[in-house]
């Protein structure tokens, strides 16, 4: 079973993976779940994580699973 840590480490590089894979800016990222960009650079550091329905909106936005968002599955040999 993964430790808290691993689970957010987990989804702040499924975050940062995801929205360099977009090509995406913080604030694009921050409009698109109408959150400040602030907290989307939060997230990305690890020090908050998003609730679980922003969790499964970027995911759709994504395209990725959930898993995925969780650091659960890799992709391409990424994570």
């Amino acid at each position: 079973m993964k430790t808290d840590e691993e689970i957010r480490n987990g989804i702040r590089e499924a975050l940062v993976y995801c929205r360099h894979e977009k090509g995406l800016t913080q604030e694009e990222v921050a409009d698109l779940v109408e959150k400040k960009p602030t907290t989307i650079a939060s997230w990305e550091q690890g020090l908050s994580l998003p609730n679980v329905q922003t969790l499964y909106r970027l995911a759709e936005y994504y395209k990725k699973s959930l898993a995925f968002m969780y650091g659960e599955e890799e992709e391409e040999g990424e994570l």
